[in-house]
Parts: C-alpha cells; structure tokens; sequence
C-alpha cells in the first residue's frame, strides 16, 4: 500500500472517530439528582401559664373590729371584707375560697334585730343582716351599728382554711388561753361575749354612744372553752 493511501485511510479513520466520541458526548446530559430540601422543624408554641386566682392562696381567715381578713401562706392580706359591704360580694369571694357555696339558713326578725340569712361553711358562718336600707341612709347608719353582715368562728378550720382572731386565738382553745390574749378586755361593754380587740370607728354626728367596734369570744356553758369568735360587736352603754 502507498504512503499516500495508508495516509488518506489514517485520516478517515481520525475523523469517524471523531464523530463518534462526539455522538457520545453530545445530546440530552444525563439527569442529576437534587437532594431534598432540608425542612426547618415547626417551633412548639410556648404554653401561657393561666393566671393564679389570688382567692385559691388564701389559708387564713382572720376576724377583725372593722372587716374580715383572708390571709395567704406568708401572712399577707390578699383582701379584707368590710362588714359594711355587700353580702352578696362576701359570698361569692368566700365561695371562690372554700370551693363551694354555702348552705344558708334563713332567720325571722324579732325586737331588737332584723331578720336575716346564715350562709354557712360548716364551722365558719356569714351572718347577712336585713337592715333597713332606707332607714340606713336617712339616719345615717352606714357604720358598724348597722353591720350588713357579721362573722363567727364556731371552730379552728373548714377543710384547710383557719379561723382565728388577729393574736392567732381559735375557737376550741383553753379559756384560759382567751384571758391571757393580749387585747382581753373584759371591761368593754358589748351585749354579748368578751372584747379581745377594739377599734374605734367613725359615727353619725351628735352619737353620744360607745364608739367602739370589737372582736369578741363567748365561752362554752362550762367556761372551760373558747366556744366561738365573733364580730363586729359594738361597745354598748346596756343591753335590752
């Protein structure tokens, strides 16, 4: 074969080679795969603490010449119950408070004091007296005289709330215990039980009676007993 024609068929054979590496290479590239998007994680949402009841802290109810006092666990006054606001308000608070409402036992009125209602927690009573309110307001007698409502201690807690006088006294202690409190005044002259504390409070202009509002302790039949705590009790000059 001659130089010339090994070169012409060396040339072809360059070319078609060419071609086919180039039809190999060439077209639709092959796919390539994308990885999965990598999703952020969906965030909880943070639970909102529901807010405390003040009224679920209360432990203590203490009785005072002017109010009630419920006190939580470390001694504060989470609010006190004035004697001359509503019942109705007392009984919806005290309500909140023992987790129940009261049994209440209605009272007829007689000559010395108006028909009313005992709203009662077993050993704790709320005396709603039926006063005459528009009397109350002509005569002046939105104080302590006139009380809407009084509470008794009959004795030391209902469930997990105790009773007791401001000095920490219980129904159900030693008498003795009682005259040995250090506001024990048996000198104060209330109709009915033993002032243990007294305030004076505000009266009509022209009262020329005691001034004075109390919390008071009677004892039992034997004397041997705190039998109950009350108030308010007013100072008196007598008794009918």
């Amino acid at each position: 074969m001659t130089t010339t024609r090994r070169t012409s068929l060396f040339v072809a054979g360059a070319i078609a080679l060419a071609f086919s590496l180039t039809g190999c290479l060439g077209g639709v590239p092959a796919a390539t795969s994308t990885p999965d998007a990598t999703l952020a994680p969906t965030a909880e949402p943070t639970p909102t603490a529901e807010p405390v009841d003040p009224l679920t802290t209360v432990v203590g109810l203490v009785a005072r010449p002017e109010g009630l006092e419920l006190r939580a666990d470390d001694g504060t006054i989470v609010t006190t119950l004035d004697y001359l606001s509503s019942p109705a308000d007392a009984v919806t608070t005290l309500t909140a408070v023992f987790g129940a409402p009261p049994v209440d036992e209605p009272y007829p009125g007689n000559n010395h004091r108006p028909a009313g209602v005992f709203h009662r927690w077993d050993l704790f009573v709320l005396d709603e007296r039926y006063y005459d309110e528009a009397r109350r307001q002509a005569d002046g007698y939105d104080w302590l005289v006139w009380p809407r409502f009084a509470v008794y201690f009959d004795g030391p807690a209902v469930d997990d709330v105790t009773l007791s006088s401001s000095s920490g006294l219980q129904a159900g202690d030693a008498w003795t215990d009682a005259e040995a409190d250090p506001g024990y005044d048996s000198g104060v002259w209330t109709c009915i039980g033993t002032s243990i504390e007294a305030v004076e409070v505000a009266v009509p202009s022209g009262w020329l009676g005691p001034d004075r509002a109390n919390v008071v302790v009677l004892p039992t039949d034997d004397g041997s007993q705190v039998k109950w705590i009350g108030a308010p009790e007013l100072e008196a000059d007598g008794c009918a």
